[in-house]
């Protein structure tokens, strides 16, 4: 488990973390000691919180069943970043459950800088460095292509609807099996 893996630089860089979920005490427990969990896992059977912070997953209807078992109450996957004083500060969900932002992604959002494997490229007008948030990724993972553009000494940028200068673009081709969404 990703969280688990990076407890100890999550903690270095002063956050605390927790998990939440509709299961009793009892399956959590079993499952933190199957998977070597050692940050607290959260019982909200009633999803009483998980409602609060209006991260149910309305997706879900409350009749439907997995296994023979109601899962409504479970929440959106996703994060939630809280102060001290357990303001939320920051949220990272998806709309279906198999997808997860990485620790790494979430650190970048946070205002990080960069990413992995920092790659420059300089033309006569314009510097590129990209990176990557993650350098293993699996299916339903979210993570980030970061772009730092700078333009070179004595290059300027102009609003759209500018005439008389030369038009600069940016494109991502859609790759299949990646899902692209633009991230300010």
């Amino acid at each position: 488990m990703e969280l688990q893996g990076r407890l100890e630089e999550i903690k270095a860089k002063g956050l605390g973390l927790a998990a939440i979920s509709y299961d009793p005490p009892a399956i959590l427990a079993d499952f933190a000691q199957r998977r070597g969990i050692t940050f607290p896992l959260l019982s909200d059977p009633d999803s009483r919180i998980i409602k609060a912070y209006g991260i149910l997953n309305t997706t879900i209807s409350p009749t439907t069943a997995y296994g023979g078992v109601i899962v409504y109450g479970v929440p959106f996957p996703g994060t939630l970043l809280l102060n001290r004083k357990g303001l939320v500060t920051a949220r990272h969900f998806e709309d279906a459950y198999q997808e997860r932002a990485t620790v790494s992604n979430i650190f970048l959002s946070m205002g990080g800088s960069g990413g992995l494997s920092a790659v420059r490229h300089v033309s006569d007008h314009i510097e590129i460095t990209t990176s990557v948030s993650d350098d293993t990724i699996s299916a339903g993972t979210v993570f980030s292509l970061v772009l730092d553009i700078r333009p070179l000494k004595r290059v300027h940028l102009y609003a759209p609807g500018v005439t008389g200068y030369k038009p600069v673009a940016l494109r991502l081709d859609p790759v299949s099996g990646l899902k692209l969404r633009w991230w300010p």
